[in-house]
């Protein structure tokens, strides 16, 4: 059973902007949350089971109908479940309507999307539309946080005068406001809400005590970091691009691998095997909204050439670099007939934006290829049974557990070639085609 907005209006007075964190933390307070993706939904959903009330607020009514009806709208058989239950407790409901749920609550958490815009900079509106609609409510003795990715002092730049001039009132002393960037791995909200450490990026003092009790009423024992705007914002970017980096580095190993004739996925577990100093990740496709995108926040601020901008070259290119190993045995790719097996950014997703393996079967089609998609995970994609009938090349292009299982299928299904991108196979699982594989020997 879900609730609506009439239901926590009870709670709705306070007198006073510095009663809000004792308001929180006896769970008195109302929170709003901003955008219900795969940030702000996961969030909903672990502060209503944390003894808050929370209204989740997304302008497409289409997706609000059914989180009201207990449907996540993603991938994430965890959370479905979590919603369910926020539901029956009454602790959750959804509203497509921004400024009349604003007001309801104590707490706004902005979760927009921050995506890339054509000329690879940041796109902005999404942003800005929700800081109106928050500016445009009464803001008084309310607290804002904005959880969203964003270029460093977006806060100080850009969120913080928009809110002073749309509302009229003064942040620090009527509303609070802070930065607190998400962190979550995607797909595990459901453990990392509660064990990673906040950063908290605050206007002042009695901003941070908010944001503060809030996380807090998650877990009682979750570390606090505390820091200002902008570095809360440089944090989270540091965060992923160190990852990226990481990741091009590793692929780059399999390149040379390649060429050495050898295979980096056992060089690279031998390097790592019982020697500290050395935590090589896996080679293989590195993207999505955030991997993919982040680097770009902070390179497209400078005019100096940097890491960033050669790991971005390095992973994109990784795509291509298949299809040119394909085209090497096969010559060209006219009219041959390809099985794609995963189309999502990663494992046990369904999320396909920025993905390596949708960038795959985009310049695979290109080269002229008949490409066929089998993904479990996204229903607009075909039965893996379809696309294994008679393929000339079979390409596993991504992680997912519930591939594990399918070499003997594949192995049947006639196809010349096997390539494998995360070296999931062995070559002794398949008994006529060639098994091929990212950063091993051609």
């Amino acid at each position: 059973m879900s609730t609506n907005l009439t239901s926590f209006e009870h709670k709705q007075v306070i007198h006073m902007l510095t009663d809000l964190p004792q308001k929180i933390k006896k769970g008195e307070a109302v929170v709003c949350v901003i955008g219900l993706g795969r940030v702000g939904l996961p969030l909903g959903i672990v502060l209503a089971l944390s003894g808050l009330q929370v209204v989740g607020i997304d302008i497409d009514k289409h997706k609000v109908s059914n989180i009201k009806s207990g449907k996540m709208p993603f991938y994430y058989p965890v959370m479905h479940g979590w919603l369910q239950k926020a539901l029956s407790k009454g602790a959750f409901t959804a509203s497509s309507q921004p400024k009349e749920s604003i007001e309801q609550c104590d707490v706004i958490i902005v979760t927009v999307g921050t995506p890339m815009g054509i000329h690879y900079q940041i796109d902005y509106s999404q942003l800005h539309f929700a800081i109106r609609e928050v500016g445009e409510a009464d803001l008084t003795n309310r607290a804002v946080i904005v959880r969203s990715t964003a270029v460093p002092g977006t806060m100080v730049n850009i969120v913080l005068p928009m809110l002073k001039r749309i509302s009229g009132l003064r942040p620090g002393v009527d509303f609070a406001l802070a930065a607190c960037p998400e962190r979550i791995l995607e797909g595990q909200a459901h453990t990392e809400l509660y064990e990673l450490p906040e950063i908290i990026g605050a206007i002042d003092d009695l901003s941070g005590d908010i944001a503060q009790e809030l996380f807090l009423k998650i877990n009682s024992k979750k570390v606090i970091l505390r820091t200002t705007p902008t570095a809360a914002e440089l944090a989270k970017l540091f965060s992923n691009i160190y990852r990226y980096v990481g990741f091009a580095l590793a692929n780059e190993f399999a390149i040379w691998a390649e060429k050495y004739g050898e295979n980096a996925s056992e060089i690279i577990r031998t390097a790592n095997d019982g020697y500290p100093r050395s935590r090589i990740p896996k080679p293989g496709f590195a993207g999505g909204p955030c991997l993919g995108k982040d680097g770009f926040l902070l390179d497209n601020n400078t005019t100096f050439s940097s890491i960033v901008s050669a790991a971005w070259k390095l992973n994109e290119g990784i795509p291509q670099h298949i299809v040119a190993s394909l085209m090497g045995e096969l010559g060209s790719l006219c009219g041959i007939k390809i099985a794609v097996l995963g189309l999502a950014f990663k494992a046990n997703s369904d999320d396909v934006r920025l993905s390596p393996s949708a960038k795959l079967v985009e310049i695979l089609r290109a080269y002229g290829a008949d490409v066929l998609v089998h993904d479990p995970n996204i229903k607009e994609t075909l039965p893996i049974t379809e696309v294994l009938q008679s393929p000339d090349v079979v390409i596993l292009a991504t992680n997912h557990p519930a591939f594990t299982d399918v070499a003997a299928s594949i192995d049947k299904s006639g196809c010349k070639i096997i390539y494998d991108v995360w070296n999931m196979f062995k070559p002794n699982d398949f008994t006529m085609a060639k098994y091929m594989g990212f950063g091993r020997a051609k």
